[in-house]
């Protein structure tokens, strides 16, 4: 339905990331996007007459937060698949087959997503009863959270499929001498 564009490393270790690691995640970005909004809003200030406590923003300044906002994630979506919350975390959203998103698709998540958590999480939540362990957002933007294994993790991991092959080769070798007698 959306074009892919390129593909990300280490396709073979990335397994679908669990609901603790996104909210992480999520809780990290917003930690960000809050400094993000307070950076913006004291920017603001030598532009309007009245003072910060009293200012009640316009369409134009929630309009800019919102761009603001979007940019943060559509930034780092297209660019390496994680934010910074993400990156903290290990987890990177991408395609099914493991490409980068489009920006069609970096829209849709993100407007999806505000839905999700507007809706009290019931979008997150939705990932523990869905058969493929999608949330709203990704099943809307046909993307994929998955988890990213450090490099000593599949070191690890590569121990293991090696130690796994030469026990079975040792296994096979046991089976062709007691063939021979």
């Amino acid at each position: 339905m959306f074009q892919s564009g390129r593909q990300f490393p280490n396709q073979q270790w990335a397994q679908p990331a669990n609901l603790t690691r996104r909210l992480g995640a999520l809780l990290y970005d917003f930690l960000i996007i809050v400094a993000l909004w307070m950076f913006a809003g004291f920017a603001r200030l030598p532009f309007v007459e009245a003072d910060a406590m009293t200012d009640s923003a316009g369409p134009a300044f929630q309009s800019a937060l919102f761009i603001l906002t979007f940019g943060f994630f559509a930034f780092f979506w297209l660019r390496t698949g994680q934010t910074l919350g993400m990156q903290a975390w290990r987890i990177r959203v991408q395609n099914e087959n493991g490409t980068a998103m489009s920006p069609t698709q970096a829209l849709m998540r993100f407007l999806c997503a505000a839905l999700s958590i507007a809706s009290l999480g019931l979008g997150y939540i939705w990932m523990l009863f869905s058969k493929n362990k999608a949330t709203w957002h990704d099943q809307f933007s046909d993307t994929v959270v998955v988890y990213i294994p450090s490099d000593k993790e599949i070191s690890a991991l590569d121990k293991g499929d090696s130690s796994e092959q030469e026990g079975n080769k040792a296994n096979s070798g046991k089976s062709k001498k007691r063939a021979k007698k």
